[in-house]
C-alpha cells in the first residue's frame, strides 16, 4: 500500500547510512539455523517464510522451516543454488501446478522456480510494472500491477497483467484503475482489492469486462469462503481514511456487498494479513497500526484476530506483538504463523501457535517476512 511504502522510505532516508552495507550483504543466520548449509535438499516438505528484504537495497531471502523435522534453514534459495542470489525484494509468492512463482519489485518481475526452489527460466519483467500479486487459473497467471504512475497518483492506469505460462510473457493487459493489489478468482470471475479506490473489481475472465462493487473503503486482500463468497479486508490509510475497518463480505453469486464486521485498526501492511485455516472455519486477521516505538523508528503494534464464519465474531488470538507483519495458516497442521519484523534493516521472527492460541515455537528468519508458502 501507498501509505506503508511511504513508511518504509521515511525508515530507510533515516537509516540509510548507518545501514546500507548491511543491507545489501544481510541474510539472516539463526540458532536454530540447523539444517545442513550447502547441501541440496531434495526434500520439499517446510514453510517457506518469503523475505522481502530492505526496499530498494536489497536483501531478500527464502527461510525453510521443516515442520516435521523442527528444523531451519536460512538462506535458502543460496543453499540449493550455491553461487546465485536474489536480487529484487520479494513482494509476493506461491505455489502454483507445481511451480513456484514469484513477484519481485526493484527489480520488477516474476520468477519461476521448481519445488526445490531452482529457477527454471529468465525472469520475466517486459509488461510487469510494480507487480503485486497474483492468481492461477489454466495456463495464465493474473497479476496485479499498479502501472508505471508510480505512488503518488490516483493509479489511473494501474491494471491486471495477463501472463502466459507456456509463452512465458504478459500477453494482455487489463486497466483496472485504482490500485489493484490481492485477488482471487471464483467461477470465471477474477475479484481484484483496489487500495486507491473503495471499491471491489470483478472482471470476466472471457470477455475481460471490468465492473465494480462499492465497499465501504479501501481494500487490500481477499479470502474466498467455503461457499465461493469473499471477505475482503476493510482499511484506513493515509491517502483514503475510513472508520470502516473490519472485513466485508460479497457474495460473488450476485456480485454485490452483503455485510460488513468491524474489527479497529487492520493492518495496511502489504504482507499476508487475512489467512483461513484449513477448512475455511476461521479466519485470522492481522489488525495493527504503525507506531514510533523510538525516534525515527516505526514499528507495527497490534494483534491476530480470528473470526469464526460461523458466528461472525472476532476473538483476540495473539495479543501485544510489536512488529507484527502478517499471518499464514499452514494447511498441514493448522497451526498459525505470525510473522514479526521490528526494523527493516535486521532478521524478522516467525512465531508459531497451536490453534488454541498457545505459541510454542519462534524461529528467526530473514529481513521483513511478509509471506509463508507451505509444501509437503
Amino acid at each position: 500500500m501507498k501509505t506503508q511504502r511511504r513508511i518504509f522510505d521515511l525508515r530507510n532516508s533515516l537509516l540509510w547510512s548507518l545501514a546500507l552495507l548491511t543491507a545489501l550483504s544481510f541474510s539472516a543466520c539463526s540458532n536454530d539455523d540447523d539444517d545442513k548449509k550447502g547441501e541440496f535438499n531434495e526434500d520439499i516438505t517446510g514453510a517457506y517464510i518469503l523475505n522481502y528484504g530492505t526496499y530498494s537495497m536489497g536483501g531478500a531471502s527464502v527461510t525453510r522451516y521443516d515442520f516435521r523435522n523442527d528444523k531451519v534453514t536460512n538462506e535458502y534459495f543460496e543453499n540449493q543454488n550455491p553461487g546465485m542470489t536474489l536480487y529484487s525484494n520479494i513482494q509476493y509468492g506461491a505455489e502454483y501446478n507445481n511451480n513456484i512463482y514469484i513477484v519481485g519489485n526493484v527489480t520488477d518481475e516474476l520468477i519461476t522456480f521448481d519445488l526445490h526452489f531452482r529457477p527454471t527460466g529468465n525472469a520475466v519483467r517486459t509488461g510487469l510494472e510494480i507487480p503485486r500479486y497474483y492468481v492461477g487459473k489454466g495456463d495464465y497467471l493474473y497479476i496485479s500491477c499498479y502501472g508505471n504512475d508510480g505512488y503518488d497518483t490516483d493509479m489511473a492506469k494501474s491494471y491486471i497483467a495477463v501472463y502466459s505460462i507456456e509463452n512465458r510473457k504478459v500477453e494482455e493487459k487489463i486497466t483496472v484503475p485504482g490500485g489493484p493489489e490481492g485477488l482471487a478468482i471464483v467461477g470465471n470471475k477474477l475479484y481484484a482489492s483496489l487500495g486507491f479506490s473503495p471499491k471491489i473489481a470483478v472482471i470476466d475472465l472471457d470477455s475481460h469486462d471490468v465492473d465494480y462493487i462499492d465497499i465501504p473503503s479501501v481494500s487490500s486482500y481477499l479470502q474466498q469462503d467455503k461457499d465461493g463468497n469473499l471477505y475482503a479486508t476493510l482499511i484506513s490509510t493515509w491517502t483514503d481514511p475510513s472508520e470502516s475497518t473490519g472485513l466485508a463480505y460479497i457474495n460473488t453469486t450476485e456480485d454485490k456487498l452483503e455485510a460488513t464486521y468491524s474489527l479497529d485498526g487492520i493492518s495496511t501492511s502489504y504482507g499476508n494479513i487475512l489467512s483461513a485455516n484449513k477448512d475455511l472455519s476461521t479466519l485470522y486477521v492481522c489488525a495493527a497500526s504503525w507506531v514510533e516505538d523510538t525516534p525515527g523508528n516505526w514499528v507495527q503494534k497490534g494483534a491476530i484476530w480470528a473470526f469464526d464464519t460461523e458466528s461472525r465474531e472476532f476473538e483476540e488470538f495473539a495479543s501485544g506483538l510489536t512488529g507484527v507483519q502478517g499471518v499464514c495458516v499452514n494447511p498441514f497442521t493448522n497451526d498459525v504463523y505470525v510473522m514479526l519484523g521490528i526494523s527493516a534493516i535486521e532478521a524478522g521472527e516467525v512465531s508459531i501457535y497451536d490453534p488454541s492460541g498457545n505459541l510454542f515455537k519462534t524461529i528467526e528468519v530473514g529481513i521483513s517476512p511478509y509471506w509463508i508458502l507451505f509444501l509437503e
